[in-house]
């Protein structure tokens, strides 16, 4: 046993001599080789050179951290460096960056424009016209019922400075000016109305251009139509004020009236002489022109007279009472209107003016007598005038043909006063002007 003993002693002693002279003889002999083969820190410079490889390899070049070579894995594929000699390529300026490789050569590449100039004042061409192709059915229909009516194409890019004036029955009414080539600016009013797709509605619009495109002195004018998205543009004649603008800053006196109603009366002998119901004859739908011209406005709730009208349709002081009752009617509902727009005018107000409810209107003008003026003092002729137009009974109300007549005969015997079309445009500048100071 002892033998033994001794035996294994000196065998684990002899071994750990052996493997600690086999670990002092690898590391001494396989230094180099081990650590050629590690990967090199782009960090550092201290690198271990080896003495067969440092004559083939370059010194390696500090970067920062975050910024390590890309390797050369297409080699010689990339493309050769575009060259520009033009004029152009060589006054502008262009930033060079050098790509280095993993030897001594560098690349250098111009970044400029990717694309060569053809020629030295070289300008892209402009675009082309935007040009639909895409005629709705709706605006041929337009096209068929004013064929002398311009028809815009591109309303966005020819109107400018929109400015909201008033409201109509379908829509807006902006101020915009007309985009021209000349020099000269056009200013123009355009109602903008909703294209809903109902036939009646789009009937309506139609009958409203169609009226207007007519040309009478005292209806106010159509200029131009347009489509844009899902709304008709409808430009017209830009009118100085209208009479609801007047009886902001003070009543007209009877002599202004009595000219307003009479220029009326002409607008309203053509309508219902083609055919046509007004139904919404009030002061913010006369128009009044730089140069003393009346207009009437606003033909959204218009209507024919070839068929049937009960539909209540309106302003509610200004309802006739078979219009009310939803009773059958015809163009005299608009000489009813034109009698309470005279208590209007000279009143400020028209009657039942403090009543806020429709129905409670309603209820005053079917019980009460007609009205009559309440704030003013006009003669008895120009009183007789108004209850002449407002009589409940349509059958004893007068047609505008015979409101002209007997209106004519007053003025030239002298019993009315109606004021000239220079002397209203003195006097609404007089009005206007102190109502702004």
């Amino acid at each position: 046993m002892p033998n033994t003993t001794k035996s294994n002693t000196a065998t684990v002693k002899r071994t750990n001599s052996t493997v600690r002279k086999s670990c002092s003889d690898r590391t001494s002999k396989s230094l180099v080789p081990i650590n050629t083969m590690k990967r090199r820190s782009l960090g550092s410079n201290n690198s271990i050179k080896s003495p067969t490889t440092s004559q083939k390899n370059p010194p390696l070049i500090w970067r920062s951290p975050g910024h390590c070579e890309i390797p050369d894995i297409l080699g010689k594929a990339y493309l050769e460096p575009l060259t520009i000699s033009t004029t152009t390529a060589t006054t502008a300026t262009t930033t060079t960056h050098s790509i280095k490789e993993s030897g001594p050569k560098r690349v250098q590449y111009n970044l400029g424009p990717p694309w060569v100039p053809a020629g030295s004042n070289w300008t892209p061409l402009p675009l082309p016209p935007v040009i639909r192709t895409d005629e709705t059915a709706f605006e041929k229909r337009l096209k068929r019922a004013l064929p002398k009516i311009h028809l815009v194409t591109m309303p966005k890019s020819r109107y400018l400075g929109f400015k909201e004036i008033g409201t109509g029955v379908n829509g807006a009414v902006v101020q915009v000016q007309v985009k021209n080539t000349n020099s000269q600016s056009t200013k123009l009013a355009l109602k903008r109305c909703k294209l809903d797709s109902d036939r009646e509605y789009r009937t309506a619009i139609v009958r409203e251009l169609r009226i207007m495109s007519s040309g009478h002195f005292n209806l106010i004018k159509l200029r131009e139509v347009s489509i844009f998205r899902n709304e008709v543009w409808i430009a017209m004649d830009l009118m100085r004020c209208s009479v609801f603008a007047v009886l902001c800053a003070r009543g007209l006196p009877e002599d202004c009236a009595i000219y307003i109603a009479r220029e009326t009366l002409n607008a309203l002998l053509f309508l219902h002489t083609k055919g046509f119901i007004h139904r919404d004859v009030k002061c913010e739908n006369l128009l009044i022109g730089h140069n003393g011209e009346i207009k009437l406005a606003d033909f959204g709730l218009a209507t024919s007279t070839r068929h049937v009208n009960r539909e209540r349709l309106g302003t509610a002081k200004w309802m006739a009472p078979e219009v009310i009752k939803e009773y059958s009617y015809d163009e005299k509902v608009d000489l009813w209107s034109l009698g309470i727009t005279l208590i209007e005018m000279m009143d400020r107000v028209p009657p039942h003016y403090s009543i806020k409810s429709d129905d409670k209107v309603y209820d005053k003008i079917l019980e009460d007598p007609s009205p009559t003026f309440t704030y003013s003092y006009p003669t008895i002729y120009c009183t007789g005038l108004v209850a002449w137009l407002l009589e409940d009974d349509p059958a004893n109300r007068p047609t505008s043909k015979d409101v002209i007549t007997e209106l004519d005969l007053h003025l030239e015997q002298g019993l009315l006063k109606a004021t000239t079309a220079q002397e209203l445009t003195n006097f609404v500048t007089k009005t206007l002007k102190t109502a702004s100071s």
